[in-house]
């Protein structure tokens, strides 16, 4: 404890009247003084001494208690100091840094550390909330240990100069150089095939060296440029499919670089097609056409073209050609000119004969091997000479009918595979399904059959040719579902399903890996017709590999989850698939920038008074810290200087008036009566 003794008022009168009063007596005496008025001298220590005594004077004496003095170390343990050994290096600076203020008496050392995010690492921030609960008179300084990188990095540093000096110890070497690609404009959605245009650059502060820049989707490289380094660049690419594309460009390393983590960018963008056009050839006029048209008409992503055949030519009844049809049936156009625009092309009850030639299904069967899509309803025609299997399309298809129709009541009922398959899987109680009560008798030579029918005969059978895929559907019942005969069926979703499976919807492969990040992980979904598909690769931003093992969730549809520990683009591999999910930020602002930086800083320590040093990559080039007076030059060349304020607590104190107020008063009274009359005399 320490004695101290200080001048205070116990006021009359509350302070604001007394300055208001104050100032009011002495304009008036200056107006007074400056008209011609005598003794001002006498008038102006009688004001003073009456307002002396409204303000009662006291003499207080305290017993004082010193206050420690506060000195911050914060500690940048980021993603961007996991380099070189760099997190190791600014941990031992501390460490000493810590050691050396510990050893200073009246003064407390409070550490904190500081890890970067999704935003960058905030030291501003991190300062403030440390300081938060100290007295401004009880600040010494602030050491931070960093490499400089700073996402929080004030706009206007001087509101942090009450904090006393913040030195900046610079952990790493800043002229070691790095190159880091930064992405400018990226589109967050394509139309499959049609260009797609990105933009970014390559910094490197080495100068405008070329560099190849190699672009990736889904894993699969697509593209390589040639660029020139702090110079900007596009590039275009094309998305391969519909969903989720995850694409990364990469950049080749440079010369001795600190890390190629901050060459790679990655960026989603979901691939969407313009219009999915589809085909629809209908024969006789029955209520199966009726769904399949309300169902593709109420699909917003298909644009239909229907065409009805309602009369073979080789029929004679006589019937007039303009009441037939509205317009010719365009064999040449939708066959030959236009067949490729296409992605689905729909047979339903529609007979071969004298309909088309077989040059044009032989066109039809090779679009579908270039990558379209084929599906036949059979309707009786199916099991005569008039099939369309007795076409060159019978290259392409699965099943073949025997000849006999099946004229009885039967429940369609998934296959074992069926179950298994995402065309049919999960479908709302089979056994409860509505009866049919015609089949085309067929048997399959390939490809998978989803439901059967009556007797165990194949009912949907589907099958890939080339790049295409084809379906057969051996009964042109469905239309009893969506009646609701005997119970119905879920007719919509299943011929919704089959239509977007036949046109390559990712979301229905039957072979397939999702990743996907969710607020408890990463979840791994797997779909296959095969067995269980063993353990799940995943692979972290960092290269880590983990092995996660999968379980059933239903038939064909296996499930993972995964606890990452990173931030950044993670992958997932199995069975020659490959699938990838970002976690947190996909490009982190801490990763991007990864050279030791002084300039980011120094703004903040200049204006507080403090200093920036480098330390090396070691951190073992630390300075001298020394205690100074409040308001010194705090850093120098090879130091730094943490503040001693001299603060305290007051545990006592005892005051003694300077006379009583009526005292000070009467005095300037009497002052002012000795002016009155030496100017009056």
């Amino acid at each position: 404890m320490i004695a101290g003794a200080r001048l205070a008022f116990d006021p009359a009168l509350p302070t604001a009247a007394i300055i208001m009063l104050g100032l009011a007596a002495f304009a008036s005496l200056a107006l007074y003084v400056w008209r011609g008025g005598g003794a001002p001298i006498l008038r102006a220590l009688g004001l003073a001494f009456v307002f002396v005594g409204l303000a009662q004077p006291q003499w207080v004496r305290e017993t004082r208690e010193p206050a420690e003095d506060v000195a911050l170390v914060l500690v940048d343990q980021s993603e961007s100091l996991a380099l070189a050994g760099r997190r190791e290096a600014a941990r031992s600076a501390a460490d000493s840094v810590i050691a050396r203020l510990g050893g200073e008496s009246g003064l407390e050392v409070r550490v904190r550390e500081t890890r970067g995010g999704a935003d960058g690492t905030m030291i501003a921030g991190v300062i403030e909330d440390a300081l938060g609960d100290v007295a401004r008179d009880r600040i010494g300084g602030v050491v931070v240990v960093t490499d400089g990188q700073a996402a929080d990095a004030p706009d206007n540093p001087r509101r942090f100069a009450d904090l006393g000096p913040i030195h900046v110890l610079i952990v790493g070497d800043p002229a070691r150089a790095d190159r880091r690609l930064e992405l400018t404009q990226t589109p967050t959605f394509g139309i499959v095939g049609e260009p797609m245009r990105l933009a970014g650059r390559v910094i490197d502060a080495r100068g405008d060296a070329p560099v190849r820049l190699t672009l990736s989707i889904d894993g699969e490289r697509v593209n390589e440029i040639m660029v020139r380094a702090n110079r900007p660049f596009a590039a275009e690419l094309r998305l391969p499919h519909r969903g989720r594309n995850m694409i990364v460009v990469e950049a080749e390393p440079g010369a001795q670089e600190i890390s190629t983590s901050n060459n790679r960018q990655a960026f989603a963008a979901n691939g969407v097609r313009d219009r999915l056009r589809v085909l629809l050839i209908t024969g006789e006029p029955h209520p199966g056409a009726r769904v399949w048209r309300n169902l593709l008409k109420s699909d917003p992503a298909v644009d239909l073209v229907h065409f009805s055949i309602l009369r073979p030519p080789d029929k004679q009844d006589f019937t007039p050609l303009h009441e037939l049809a509205l317009i010719p049936f365009p064999t040449e156009e939708l066959f030959e000119r236009r067949l490729n625009e296409f992605d689905l092309i729909i047979f339903d009850r529609a007979p071969r004969r004298g309909i088309l030639q077989s040059y044009y299904y032989a066109q039809i069967a090779r679009r579908v091997e270039q990558g379209g899509a084929l599906l036949i309803t059979a309707g009786d025609s199916e099991a005569g000479l008039d099939g369309l299997y007795r076409t060159p399309l019978a290259g392409i298809l699965p099943a073949q009918p025997t000849g006999q129709i099946i004229a009885r009541a039967y429940r369609p009922a998934p296959t074992a595979l069926g179950r298994r398959h995402p065309v049919v899987r999960g479908l709302a109680a089979p056994e409860r399904w509505g009866r049919w009560t015609r089949q085309i008798e067929a048997r399959a030579s390939g490809g998978h059959t989803l439901l059967q029918g009556a007797d165990g005969k194949p009912l949907l059978v589907v099958d890939r040719a080339g790049d295409g895929r084809v379906a057969q559907l051996w009964s042109d019942q469905p239309w009893l579902w969506a009646r609701g005969y005997d119970g119905g069926g879920p007719h919509g979703e299943l011929l919704r399903r089959l239509a977007h499976w036949l046109m390559q919807e990712p979301e229905l492969e039957d072979e397939r890996l999702s990743l996907d990040a969710t607020a408890r992980g990463l979840e791994v979904e797997r779909s296959t017709l095969g067995e269980a598909p063993g353990a799940i690769e995943i692979i972290a931003p960092s290269g880590a590999r983990s092995a996660v093992a999968s379980s059933e969730t239903s038939p064909g549809l296996w499930r993972a989850e995964f606890t990452p520990s990173e931030q950044g683009l993670y992958e997932a591999r199995n069975g020659g698939l490959r699938a990838f999910a970002a976690v947190g930020a996909l490009n982190p602002r801490e990763a991007s920038a990864l050279a030791a930086d002084p300039s980011i800083l120094e703004p903040l320590a200049r204006s507080s008074g403090g200093g920036v040093l480098l330390t090396g990559e070691d951190g073992r080039d630390l300075p001298e810290i020394r205690r100074i007076s409040r308001g010194a030059r705090a850093s120098g060349a090879n130091w730094i200087g943490i503040e001693r304020n001299g603060a305290y607590t007051v545990r006592a104190a005892r005051a003694s008036p300077l006379g009583p107020g009526w005292a000070w008063a009467a005095f300037g009274l009497a002052l002012l009566m000795l002016g009155w009359r030496r100017e009056s005399g």
